[in-house]
């Protein structure tokens, strides 16, 4: 690490006691090179100069570290087998054991996309199979803005470039420019704060005990430094049941393939542990 990404980093701590550090140099440096061009800063001076002059910096380069990019049904083959073996396959097992409730995490969920594509399609799969199995999905974020807009639950159409017409009319409502999350479709989940690199809990406390049969950790380890990968990694092994999934980016294959994990089916990110 350069001894110029070492002054953003105590810069940040000191003005908000947010540690930077944590992510992995290259992204850092490479969101740190961004924003100074974006500010026009032709060197390191000038742009520390611009964090402690202009207010809304700091927060704006803070935005581009936490990456809180989403999408609806983000990675369509993940989302293929979810739909048609994975989770009918959940259902199946739940009624064999006499079970009546599938947990899902969506951990880092951002404006809440990822959870409210589960959603679909755990209501899909429960209507059609008729069955009174219950899914809670509990979406957690460590950005509060984010949870607010995840929890309002309203996109625009370009937004839903990967959601399906008949999924649009049933699960949404236009209103003006915007299309709404309908509320029996909200009301499925659990939005809370929740940080992935706290000590202080192991999963959402909302959540009370984790058991999860299927976790959403999606383009989030990459980011960070390998302790800190391994860390989140633990945490959520710990929060698993049984034979329960856990859900990468496509980028991320290789980072789980190399801890005690084995991908369920090939390129499609989705592992149980060894």
């Amino acid at each position: 690490m350069s001894q110029e990404t070492e002054k953003y980093i105590d810069f940040i701590r000191s003005l908000s006691g947010l540690d930077i550090s944590v992510y992995d140099n290259t992204f850092l440096e490479k969101t740190i090179n961004s924003r100074k061009v974006d500010t026009s800063s032709k060197t390191d001076q000038e742009y520390l100069s611009y964090l402690t002059n202009v207010p809304e910096e700091p927060a704006e380069l803070l935005r581009q570290l936490s990456n809180s990019y989403s999408e609806f049904f983000r990675n369509p083959l993940t989302f293929s087998y979810l739909e048609q073996i994975i989770l009918p396959q959940l259902i199946e097992k739940k009624k064999i054991r006499n079970e009546n409730e599938i947990r899902i995490w969506s951990a880092a969920c951002a404006s809440g996309q990822e959870a409210y594509s589960l959603a679909i399609v755990c209501d899909e799969l429960i209507g059609n199979n008729n069955t009174k199995i219950n899914c809670r999905i509990f979406a957690t974020d460590n950005n509060p803005n984010e949870l607010m807009d995840a929890q309002k639950g309203v996109y625009y159409s370009t937004a839903l470039g990967k959601v399906t017409l008949k999924r649009i009319q049933t699960y949404f409502t236009l209103k003006g420019e915007t299309y709404t999350i309908n509320p029996q479709l909200r009301d499925k989940i659990d939005f809370s704060v929740f940080d992935l690199l706290s000590d202080q809990a192991s999963c959402p406390p909302a959540s009370v005990y984790g058991n999860f049969d299927l976790v959403f950790c999606s383009n989030l380890l990459f980011y960070y430094k390998p302790e800190y990968r391994d860390s989140i990694l633990g945490k959520i092994g710990n929060s698993l049941a049984k034979g329960a999934y856990i859900i990468t980016g496509e980028t991320e294959r290789e980072i789980l393939m190399g801890k005690n994990y084995r991908e369920v089916f090939v390129h499609s990110a989705i592992f149980q542990k060894r």
